[in-house]
C-alpha cells in the first residue's frame, strides 16, 4: 500500500511539474508571438479593450498548434523525471521557434496576396484570422510527427517539417482552382469568413495528412522517404476526391462553393 501511495505521489508530482513547464512554455510562446511575429500588436488591448475576434481566433490557433506539437514529445519515454521535464522544456522551446517560422511562412507564402497583419489587427478580418489559425494548427500537426520519432535524429525531423510546410504552400496555391473561386480575394475584399474557414479546414486536413504520412519510424533516407512520399501523394489525391464527393453525398443538391461565395451573406456554416 505504501509503495502504491508513493508511486501515486511521484506521478502526481511529475504531472504538477509538467503543468508548470507547460504554462511556462505558453507564456514564452505568447511573448514570442507578440515580440517576434506580431510586433506591432498589443495583445491585451486587442483582446480585452477592442474586443477583436480576429486576434482571438489567430492566437487560439497558435496555442492549439503548440499543444498538438508538444503531444509528440510527451509520448516519448524518459529514464527519470528530471530527463522528462528537461526534454519537455527543450522540445517546447524548439517547438515555439518552429511555430514562429511556420507562421512566417504562412504570412509570406500562403497569405501573400495581402498583408495579414493589417487584415487581422485593423480590419478585424475573421476569414484571414481563420486561415492563420489553420496554418498554426497544421504546423503543429506536422511538428508532432517531425519531433515525435525516436529514430533519424534532428536532420530527419527538419527535412520532414520543411516538406510539410512545402505541401501546405502547394495545397493553398492549388486550392482556388479546385474550389473554382478566388479564395484570397474573397477573404481580403469581402472579409468573407466562410472562405477563410474553408481554407483553414483544408490546411488542417493537409497538416494531419502530413502527420500520418510521417508517422512510421525512420529506417533510411531512400526507404522511409519513398514510403512517406507515396502515403502523402495517395492521401492528397484522396482529399481532392473527398472535396468533390462531399457536394454529392453530404449536401445533395447544394454546391458548397456557391454557399461560400455566391450569397449576399456568406454561409459560414
Amino acid at each position: 500500500m505504501n509503495e502504491v501511495l508513493l508511486n501515486g505521489l511521484n506521478q502526481s508530482g511529475l504531472i504538477v511539474l509538467e503543468l508548470a513547464v507547460g504554462f511556462g512554455l505558453f507564456w514564452l510562446g505568447q511573448l514570442a508571438y507578440q515580440k517576434l511575429f506580431r510586433r506591432r500588436m498589443e495583445l491585451n488591448l486587442e483582446l480585452f479593450v477592442r474586443d477583436n475576434p480576429a486576434v482571438a481566433i489567430a492566437l487560439v490557433g497558435y496555442y492549439f498548434g503548440i499543444v498538438i506539437a508538444l503531444g509528440g514529445v510527451l509520448g516519448q519515454g524518459a529514464a527519470s523525471w528530471q530527463e522528462k521535464v528537461l526534454s519537455l522544456a527543450t522540445y517546447g522551446a524548439t517547438v515555439i521557434l518552429f511555430m514562429l517560422a511556420g507562421a512566417w511562412v504562412g504570412d509570406r507564402l500562403i497569405l501573400h496576396c495581402f498583408e495579414c497583419h493589417r487584415e487581422i489587427i485593423q480590419d478585424r478580418n475573421v476569414g484571414a484570422a481563420s486561415v492563420e489559425a489553420g496554418n498554426h494548427i497544421a504546423n503543429g500537426l506536422i511538428l508532432n510527427a517531425a519531433l515525435a520519432g525516436e529514430s533519424g535524429g534532428w536532420l530527419v525531423g527538419l527535412v520532414c517539417w520543411l516538406i510539410g510546410l512545402g505541401v501546405l504552400v502547394l495545397v493553398s496555391a492549388v486550392y482556388p482552382r479546385i474550389a473554382k473561386y478566388d479564395v484570397f480575394r474573397e477573404i481580403e475584399k469581402r472579409n468573407n469568413p466562410a472562405a477563410g474557414v474553408a481554407l483553414a479546414g483544408l490546411l488542417i486536413a493537409t497538416g494531419n495528412i502530413v502527420r500520418i504520412s510521417f508517422a512510421a519510424e525512420f529506417q533510411n533516407w531512400l526507404v522511409s522517404f519513398t514510403q512517406y512520399g507515396l502515403v502523402l501523394l495517395f492521401s492528397l489525391i484522396s482529399l481532392v476526391a473527398i472535396r468533390a464527393i462531399a457536394d454529392w453525398i453530404l449536401v445533395p443538391g447544394v454546391k458548397i462553393s456557391d454557399e461560400i461565395v455566391n450569397q449576399e451573406i456568406p454561409l459560414v456554416g
